[in-house]
């Protein structure tokens, strides 16, 4: 298998870039990969997918973060490298799916993660919103923001603004308001979103933000595939159960 190194600058992988630079560097040039390898925790997964985007090419995570729900634990990292390198160890992968973002009909970028909505957590702004299902139709709510999430960012914001941790290959989103006025926490299907509001920022993965004015209108709907791959599938899906049941006792 031919294989891809993500670098990036966290300096908790430190010892694993220089242990890639001096074992395989050919993983630094490799022109035609047929995995992407990187390390670090979530947020370093999340930035090497929307650098790269790719549907075709799976990516796999060495967990050196600081909850690592989307990364593999590793020990022995030159033998597993060199185990995929000969095809001697396989990977399983999920599919899942980032979020386009249009402002007044403009793609304004895509979101692997989530779009955030608000600004300051004081702020106050009104948002109305409608699904393509009607769930939400003119659903009007106040507050300081909203999340929509995917079912690879539900466990980031999503997860620490109490929002729904959404299986992973689904083709699901969730919803949630930040301190608002109506309860908002939705899991609904991947589909087209219409949002106004009258002043809040538009976050997305990497992107530069932008203002929601009033008037304008913020289109979100499904974006490109993405596989995440892993060592063993069935300790991913453990520990993300686990995560999930946080309200149990």
């Amino acid at each position: 298998m031919r294989i891809k190194y993500i670098l990036n600058k966290d300096p908790r992988v430190k010892d694993f870039n220089n242990l890639v630079i001096n074992n395989f560097p050919l993983l630094l040039t490799e022109k035609r990969p047929e995995l992407y390898l990187v390390a670090g925790g979530d947020g370093a997964m999340l930035h090497a997918i929307h650098d790269t985007i790719d549907k075709d090419i799976p990516y796999l995570g060495k967990a050196l973060g600081t909850f690592n729900f989307l990364m593999n634990n590793i020990d022995d990292d030159i033998s597993v490298i060199q185990g995929l390198l000969d095809d001697s160890i396989k990977i399983e992968t999920f599919t899942t799916y980032t979020i386009k973002a249009f402002l007044n009909g403009k793609k304004i970028g895509e979101a692997v993660n989530d779009v955030i909505l608000g600004n300051k957590l004081y702020d106050y702004f009104t948002f109305n919103i409608s699904t393509e299902s009607k769930d939400l139709e003119n659903f009007e709510v106040k507050g300081s923001g909203i999340c929509i999430s995917t079912a690879i960012g539900s466990t980031a914001f999503n997860y620490n603004n109490g929002g729904r941790i959404l299986p992973l290959d689904s083709e699901f989103l969730s919803i949630t308001g930040v301190v608002c006025n109506r309860y908002l926490n939705d899991i609904l299907p991947f589909q087209n979103i219409h949002i106004t509001s009258n002043g809040a920022r538009i976050y997305l993965t990497n992107s530069n933000s932008k203002v929601l004015k009033e008037g304008d209108k913020l289109l979100l709907k499904k974006g490109s595939e993405i596989k995440l791959a892993f060592l063993d599938k069935n300790e991913f899906l453990k520990r993300r159960i686990e995560i999930s049941h946080r309200f149990r006792k």
